[in-house]
């Protein structure tokens, strides 16, 4: 058995998912390779090759890679993926961008959102909304496997010395027919995915100023992550990296804080795992209080400002 675990650079520092990706490697065998993406890898490079649960890194760095597209280096990386039985990455919005393409270059099954490993071959994954938990058998000679994070924290150790680290030179022909244009990101406190409590806003915030002036701020107070309903996203009051459900990030923070949110099962499928849900809705007869272990009729209006209120005499 081989594992390629593939990530890629955001900031300075590692992706956190990618040590909960490690988390799914120790299930299966507790040694993996690493392919890093991007350009000026060292610092990430090199806090990798920290932990036992690497073998080697991978190091794909180049200029063209400063702004990832997806289409202009998947043809590489499944020439790459090639020598392994298992390719795992995080079920965030790169790894269900990138997987898919190398499953479709390769002519291969792909799993997604993994959330339990029971055997090299077997696997748990939700469908249904999350309703349904299911075993899915994977026959090919690689697995390509996108991990549900959530659903994997390892204790990680350190090696005595660094893994080995190994150049790849970038090959792929820059397609000309998609490029980079800007990049959007929201001022959020934390990493929502990784966030031990979230924040969520729906539509009923009625705009983009009141859901900053409202979400964003409550959250900047509870050092917490931003959500979104996708009603919200599509309404322009969040970026898409905020939408939380399942067609957006899973999340399992130790709170969970719904303003507005009405409850939709496709919103519950991404927050379901969350440890205590506190629900404020003005409507009682709002799905979302079945999920919640508080819950709270009233207008989230007037609720947030006492709150910002308490919050700030501490």
């Amino acid at each position: 058995m081989k594992i390629l675990v593939i990530t890629h650079k955001v900031t300075q520092n590692p992706e956190s998912n990618l040590f909960n990706v490690f988390g799914a490697v120790k299930k299966l065998s507790g040694q993996c390779d690493v392919l890093v993406v991007g350009h000026n890898l060292g610092s990430i490079v090199d806090e990798i090759a920290k932990y036992k649960v690497v073998s080697k890194v991978l190091k794909l760095d180049d200029a063209s890679l400063e702004h990832i597209l997806v289409e202009n280096i998947a043809k590489q990386i499944s020439e790459i993926v090639g020598g392994y039985t298992h390719v795992l990455i995080a079920a965030d919005s790169f790894g269900k961008n990138l997987l898919p393409r190398v499953a479709g270059i390769l002519e291969l099954g792909q799993i997604s959102e993994v959330s339990a490993v029971i055997s090299p071959n077997i696997y748990q994954k939700f469908i249904y909304a999350g309703n349904v938990l299911v075993e899915v058998e994977a026959l090919d000679d690689i697995k390509l496997l996108t991990i549900r994070c959530t659903s994997f924290n390892e204790h990680l150790d350190l090696r005595d010395t660094q893994a080995e680290v190994e150049e790849i030179q970038y090959t792929n022909i820059i397609s000309n027919k998609i490029k980079f244009v800007t990049i959007n990101i929201d001022n959020k406190p934390v990493d929502l995915s990784n966030a031990k409590v979230v924040v969520t806003g729906g539509r009923s915030l009625g705009s983009k100023e009141a859901f900053d002036t409202n979400i964003r701020e409550l959250a900047k107070c509870l050092n917490a992550g931003v959500g979104s309903t996708r009603a919200a996203v599509e309404a322009g009051y969040a970026n898409n990296d905020a939408q939380v459900g399942q067609t957006g990030k899973i999340v399992a923070p130790l709170v969970y804080l719904a303003f507005g949110v009405s409850g939709a099962v496709q919103h519950i499928a991404g927050m379901k795992d969350s440890k205590t849900v506190i629900a404020i809705n003005i409507d009682q007869n709002a799905p979302i209080f079945e999920y919640a272990d508080y819950g709270l009729v009233g207008d989230l209006f007037e609720v947030i400002p006492q709150l910002l209120l308490r919050l700030q005499q501490f």
